[in-house]
């Protein structure tokens, strides 16, 4: 089902009062031009080139909190409440650099550890049939992480599981909007009673997970999801072979642009980049790096790469778009998410899974891939069950590497016949 009153689902400051949730408390030049991936990779570097950590966290007290939506379920003040699981590590209090208030919680599990977990037990059941959940996380000492939020309702047999890849930055705090990635057996959102923190490693094997949560959220979702189509690469097939399908069902989309690929063999013509945005898309900025991720080049690199895609962009037209950022080859440093929040209003990158609304972080928007078949699917139907967003990631359609025409189509038929809209950043974001 398709909408296009552009709808914004970002609320800023002072939008939003108490919810009254029922039961809850009141420059890169020797980089390739050719490369087009957007698929997650297991970089070796944990952080920036160059040092640049030294910006402070913005929210260091918990009156800084008040331009977030929704409302504080658990602000870890104490941790009277909190239990180490079974082979799941230790948890405690830290004062070091907390989110929020006067102290953190601190998870870590050593390398003999499969995962690093602990659990909330509501002080009394709670409905948050409505709600949704967000949480800050800080971790280090790895380039990727998984984290899982488990909402248990009433019991280990009956939740809902959130699931998101965390692919940067290290040492430094973001808030993650947690989307549906499972549901077991029938869970009864009226009937919460406890919630569970597990993170295992991604990307390698080796070594502890040691990572911190602050400030675990719930927010009014909206009435109805919603799916964003986002193409990676700049590639020509967007406009050859899935252009004339998505405007056979009234969809636009967003388009990564890598400025040096413009024009190039294989890749969107200028022409081409204004068809579709004057169908509706999104022309997004997406910094050349070549066979590197974007945090192994300086700040100074790295900036000089977003303001350069983004004067592109702007120069041509494409002013709505410049706006947004889809993060290449996904991992994210420290200096890339200060500069995307001073550059940018919306930063896509790789989370594996659906997005909670409204949207606490809109520097941290996970996408997944839409070439996964049977789990795409089941993640279109969970942001319509659940109001979430999900953002359906694409590089090649048709051809002998490419995701096959035919399976394009009829996903397109899908989320058409979802009780779900489609947006654009620029919907997202309320731009228009």
């Amino acid at each position: 089902m398709t909408n296009r009153n552009r709808r914004s689902f970002i609320r800023t400051a002072g939008t939003v009062g108490a919810l009254g949730l029922a039961g809850c408390l009141s420059s890169d030049g020797d980089s390739s031009p050719s490369d087009s991936s957007g698929n997650e990779t297991n970089s070796s570097d944990d952080s920036d080139t160059g040092n640049g950590n030294e910006t402070e966290t913005p929210q260091d007290s918990a009156g800084e909190l008040d331009h977030l939506p929704g409302e504080t379920l658990e602000d870890f003040e104490s941790l009277d409440n909190w239990a180490t699981l079974l082979d799941g590590g230790s948890i405690e209090a830290t004062t070091d650099d907390p989110y929020a208030g006067s102290q953190s919680a601190r998870l870590h599990a050593s390398e003999d550890n499969q995962f690093a977990g602990s659990s909330f037990m509501l002080p009394e059941s709670k409905d948050l049939s409505d709600a949704a959940f967000s949480m800050a996380v800080r971790y280090s000492g790895r380039e990727q992480l998984m984290i899982t939020l488990e909402v248990l309702a009433p019991n280990a047999r009956n939740k809902v599981t959130l699931r998101r890849v965390l692919t940067g930055p290290v040492d430094r705090w973001v808030r993650v909007d947690f989307g549906t990635t499972n549901v077991d057996t029938s869970p009864d959102l009226t009937d919460v009673r406890e919630f569970r923190v597990i993170a295992h490693r991604r990307g390698s094997n080796e070594g502890p997970i040691d990572f911190a949560i602050d400030d675990l959220r719930v927010t009014e979702r909206p009435d109805q999801g919603s799916v964003l189509f986002l193409f990676d690469g700049t590639l020509e097939s967007h406009h050859a072979t899935a252009f004339e399908h998505m405007e056979s069902f009234g969809f636009a989309g967003v388009e990564a642009v890598i400025p040096e690929a413009v024009d190039e063999t294989g890749r969107l013509t200028h022409d081409q980049m204004q068809d579709l945005a004057e169908a509706g898309w999104d022309m997004a900025g997406r910094p050349r790096t070549g066979s590197r991720n974007i945090n192994e080049f300086t700040r100074e690199q790295q900036e000089g790469a977003m303001k350069r895609t983004k004067k592109f962009l702007e120069h041509r037209g494409f002013e709505d778009g410049a706006n947004y950022f889809v993060t290449p080859r996904n991992i994210m440093g420290p200096n890339t998410y200060d500069l995307v929040q001073e550059h940018h209003e919306v930063a896509f990158r790789y989370g594996g899974g659906p997005n909670g609304l409204p949207l606490t972080d809109p520097h941290n928007v996970g996408t997944f891939s839409g070439a996964a078949g049977s789990e795409t699917a089941q993640y279109v139907d969970y942001a319509a069950q659940y109001g979430q967003l999900a953002v359906i990631r694409f590089e090649e359609i048709g051809g002998s590497d490419g995701m096959s025409e035919d399976a394009f189509v009829d996903l397109l038929e899908y989320v058409d016949s979802a009780d779900v809209q489609v947006v654009t950043a620029s919907e997202l974001a309320g731009d228009a």
